[in-house]
């Protein structure tokens, strides 16, 4: 059983069908969730004493660790990956790397018109036009959490107060249906969205686009292994080819930011990456998110109730 956050029709399916090739005796069943949902059961099949998840792939890396529930690892496949990409304990490994910046409804905003820095959407005009998803792992407190961590705590809790009184939304769901919600013309700015999202649904004709404010939110998709997983061998077989170049060109496909550094990006995707922009990045280790993800959670739900 595989636990992804992965889009299912551009990513999960095509890697199942690419997966039975090549191992014919394996059945791949997974489920989609946002990355929330994905530590909620997780955690509840824990306590049960009964885990369902052979292989998770998200960004949840931090609290599976924390409560000792990820299985270590090593792959063959995992050798050109660069060491300060890797899990020195072994828990995690690297399958795609994420940027957050503004999502725009582009039949709502114009691109002159669209924010183009964090500071901008503190403009009068955004008031009750802006939206973010509240998960916990690539939603409103990581948006928090590296603020403070980039800007310092004075900066980021000033600039903080004044975007509560924009009266930012919180949208139901991943970080994905909010930005589904964005281009439904629910909302007009979304406030971190995740940019690789944005260019896969604009690709496919969806009125949404995005600028890349400084510093551009980092935060990376990793692949686990559950500790007791039900099928400990299959599940290795998984990670394996998840991590290979195979793996990674079928992510690329997808429009997702692979790993693997032998595999590039789609020409197209390669123009929301933070170096092309010129922008400032900030990629959030999953070990500093781990030690800051429940202030930032708890200043989130002080501060935008």
């Amino acid at each position: 059983m595989f636990y992804t956050t992965l889009i299912v029709r551009q990513a999960v399916r095509p890697l199942e069908a690419a997966f039975k090739k090549k191992y014919p005796f394996i059945t791949l069943q997974y489920i989609r969730m946002g990355s929330s949902k994905v530590v909620q059961r997780l955690l509840a099949e824990h306590r049960a004493g009964r885990t369902q998840a052979d292989v998770v792939v998200a960004s949840a890396a931090p609290v599976l660790k924390q409560v000792k529930i990820a299985q270590v690892f090593t792959s063959p496949e995992l050798a050109p990956y660069p060491k300060e990409t890797l899990d020195p304990d072994r828990m995690w490994a690297p399958i795609r790397f994420s940027y957050n910046g503004i999502g725009y409804n582009t039949r709502m905003v114009s691109a002159a018109d669209a924010p183009k820095t964090w500071e901008d959407l503190l403009d009068p005009k955004w008031k009750n036009k802006l939206v973010w998803a509240e998960s916990t792992e690539t939603g409103a407190p990581l948006f928090i959490a590296i603020l403070r961590k980039v800007w310092g705590e004075k900066k980021a809790m000033d600039y903080l107060g004044k975007l509560a009184k924009q009266n930012v939304r919180t949208g139901t769901g991943s970080v994905r249906s909010v930005l589904d919600q964005v281009i439904a013309g629910e909302y007009p700015v979304m406030i971190s969205a995740a940019l690789h999202h944005v260019a896969i649904s604009a690709a496919q004709g969806a009125p949404v686009a995005a600028t890349s404010p400084s510093p551009v939110l980092g935060r990376n998709g990793y692949a686990m292994m559950m500790k007791g997983a039900p099928h400990p061998h299959a599940a290795m077989l998984f990670i394996d080819f998840l991590v290979s170049r195979d793996g990674q060109a079928i992510l690329r496909e997808a429009r997702y930011l692979p790993a693997h550094p032998d595999v590039d990006p789609l020409p197209e995707m390669q123009a929301i990456l933070p170096k092309a922009t010129g922008a400032k990045t900030y990629v959030m280790s999953p070990e500093e998110h781990n030690a800051v993800r429940k202030e930032a959670q708890a200043l989130y739900r002080k501060m935008f109730p």
